[in-house]
Formats: structure tokens, C-alpha cells, sequence
């Protein structure tokens, strides 16, 4: 069974955004870049269009740079999840 949108964002909360918003090395910037990041998910009008916005966000200049600012303290990054969230997606 596909998952919903829902549930392919709590994913994404849980395992991402959520522990990196709650690492006490995150800076102002990596916080505002999370909250960002969780409105833009909410905006998506479906689970195809929040695994769509993943991928995409992985692959721009400004997800790479938060990848890289989140590595330097330490949090997970949606990298980190990909074979988790292709496995919930029904992907191989």
C-alpha cells in the first residue's frame, strides 16, 4: 500500500527534521532552515509530490549546503534516511 502524504512527512519529521531542530548544536540558521524545509513539505498536495520534493531537495545548492551545515553538528540529514524512505515509498 502507497503511503500518504501524512505519513511520508512524519517519516521525514521523525527521522529528520525533528532531531535535527532538537540538536543543541543547531545554529539559528539550521533551525530556520528546518522550519523551512517542514512548510515547504506541508505545501506538497501529495504523496507524490512530497517524494518528489525529497529528491529535489538533495540535488540544490541550498540542500546541499544545509547537508553540509547539518553534518558539522552532527544530525541526520535526508541522505541518511534514503533507503528507509525508498523502502516506505514501495522503491527498491
Amino acid at each position: 500500500m502507497k503511503p500518504t502524504k501524512e505519513e511520508l512527512i512524519k517519516f521525514l519529521d521523525d527521522n529528520v527534521l525533528t532531531p535535527v531542530e532538537n540538536n543543541p548544536k543547531a545554529t539559528p540558521t539550521i533551525r530556520k532552515k528546518v522550519s523551512i524545509t517542514r512548510t515547504r513539505l506541508n505545501e506538497q498536495v501529495s504523496a507524490e509530490k512530497v517524494e518528489q520534493f525529497y529528491y529535489t531537495a538533495m540535488s540544490t545548492e541550498r540542500g546541499k549546503d544545509s547537508y553540509q551545515k547539518i553534518k558539522e553538528i552532527g544530525g541526520p540529514t535526508f541522505e541518511d534516511v534514503i533507503d528507509e524512505f525508498k523502502k516506505l515509498c514501495g522503491r527498491k
